[in-house]
């Protein structure tokens, strides 16, 4: 995976944003070919199907996708401040 092939793949994303989900942030290691992506969805089954449409490959939605309920800032746990969908 090249920086030209995340490139890609953000301006994809952001093409196919909508009301249902938005790309937060992504994290790229573009020589062993992984990412890690925050996404703000409505629930879990919308975020699989739109990754589906992305033609994002994933593996597993057990082991690879989750709900965040903490996160930590500047040291204290918090409930993360989103936008609602």
């Amino acid at each position: 995976m090249t920086r030209q092939d995340v490139g890609r793949l953000l301006k994809r994303f952001k093409e196919e944003e909508s009301t249902d989900v938005r790309n937060i942030r992504v994290l790229c290691d573009t020589l062993s070919g992984r990412m890690v992506c925050e996404w703000d969805a409505r629930d879990r089954v919308v975020l699989v199907e739109w990754l589906k449409k992305c033609n994002v490959q994933i593996r597993g939605t057990g082991e690879w996708l989750m709900a965040v309920q903490y996160e930590s800032i500047d040291d204290e746990l918090v409930t993360p401040q989103r936008d609602s969908l």
